[in-house]
């Protein structure tokens, strides 16, 4: 693993997203209301201002698709203006085989300075049931120094209730991808995606090869989705497929968001549950074994380490320490407004790499400071990538139970093992 920072050099800041999982609004004053408030409050508290690039929302926010329902979803994000928020269909926004609420929000909220003012397309479009003009909201966005692309898997398919799955691309916005990641990899731009599904979900099987083959071929380094209802993160060796649990029909245990973030050449990944209390720390440097794409950089035994720390309180107030196993602790010291590093001794067989944070603030009647520990086994100096997976863009490769990522590894959604809801 390339390390592009070293002892006194320019600090960076990873790039940072928080995901918001689907949240299959119904009607007001629902449970999934009232934590989808709790979660952007929690948020929007967040300090410094900065500290993520934005509020990633996969699709399925409406459970029918409706205006009224769109109007739960504008409000609670309307009690935060500030938040920068960006959108993408899901399948259940076209539930009755029309988008034309969700084209209204789209159009206020992705259409803002806050969503980054893009707007829908229209193409024409092979149908399934006869050739016609449909309206796609796919887009691209550089943030953060990663190009972020968009993609729209449920305007060119049925979309009708009843129907089942049917996601597809069309082949405008394949070749729209295709363009867009050749022109970012020739600006040495690194790639995250952001999808409503898995590529393999895809109806059509030349699209699904297509999709997983770009994202393969293109080193993307992130495919953010949702659907699953399920955190779950699946890793072929160059790119992290990675789901997170739903808000609005959950079986998969506390609502909250899962942090994702690109720093250097790592990509990382945890879930931060709303029932436990801030600070949040995420090791973003260096790559755990799980999660690698090369070998660990070390100089002289050396290694440097750093980590996303999500806070209320102000960075003067954290106190960060990194530890090798079960060796000392050693302090961290700030690396920008988002994280903290330390360079340390990294001897042959060390195994465990973690680091802890307090903030100084407490819950309600605690004694002791509010702590979180993130805990990662570095990846290995000989470690070298596997083979493509048999089914690339799939969760045939998916990793096992993964506590300290919040990744139980059930697959309790309705789209797998669990309820049909």
């Amino acid at each position: 693993m390339a390390s592009s920072h070293s002892p006194g050099s320019a600090m960076r800041d990873p790039f940072v997203v928080l995901h918001v999982g689907d949240l299959h609004l119904t009607g007001s004053g629902q449970a999934n209301v009232r934590d989808f408030a709790a979660i952007l409050d929690e948020i929007a508290g967040l300090a410094p201002r900065g500290a993520f690039d934005f509020v990633y929302l996969p699709g399925d926010h409406a459970e029918d698709g409706t205006a009224a329902q769109y109007a739960i979803l504008e409000g609670a994000l309307n009690r935060h203006p500030d938040l920068p928020v960006r959108l993408i269909a899901g399948d259940h926004d076209r539930q009755y085989g029309t988008m034309i609420d969700f084209d209204a929000t789209f159009a206020r909220i992705a259409g803002s300075p806050r969503g980054g003012t893009h707007r829908a397309r229209h193409n024409h479009l092979p149908r399934p049931r006869a050739p016609g003009s449909v309206t796609q909201y796919y887009y691209a966005e550089t943030i953060g120094g990663v190009r972020c692309l968009f993609l729209d898997m449920v305007s060119a398919g049925y979309g009708e209730k009843g129907f089942g799955l049917d996601f597809r691309l069309g082949p405008c916005q394949l070749d729209w991808l295709g363009r867009k990641l050749k022109k970012a990899a020739a600006a040495g731009l690194p790639c995250a995606v952001f999808a409503h599904t898995y590529p393999d979900d895809l109806r059509v099987p030349e699209e699904r090869i297509a999709l997983a083959g770009l994202i393969r071929g293109y080193g993307v380094r992130l495919v953010e989705m949702g659907h699953t209802h399920y955190n779950e993160l699946a890793h072929d060796g160059r790119t992290l497929y990675a789901a997170a649990r739903s808000v609005g029909q959950n079986e998969d245990g506390s609502v909250g968001y899962a942090v994702a973030a690109i720093d250097g050449a790592v990509t990382s990944w945890r879930f931060k549950p709303l029932d436990r209390a801030l600070p949040f720390v995420m090791i973003t440097s260096p790559a755990d074994r799980r999660l690698a794409t090369a070998a660990l950089d070390s100089t002289d035994g050396r290694i440097e380490v750093r980590a996303l720390v999500l806070s209320k309180a102000a960075q003067s107030a954290w106190r960060c320490y990194v530890r090798v196993d079960d060796g000392p602790a050693q302090p961290m010291k700030p690396d920008g407004p988002r994280a903290v590093h330390a360079w340390i001794d990294w001897p042959e067989g060390a195994r465990r790499l973690s680091v802890e944070v307090t903030d100084g603030t407490a819950t309600v009647g605690a004694t002791m400071p509010n702590t979180d520990i993130d805990v990662i086994e570095p990846v290995r100096r000989s470690f070298v990538p596997p083979p493509a997976p048999q089914r690339p863009g799939s969760d045939t490769f998916r990793l096992p139970a993964w506590p300290v990522k919040g990744v139980r590894g059930d697959q309790l959604g309705p789209n797998r093992a669990g309820r049909k809801w």
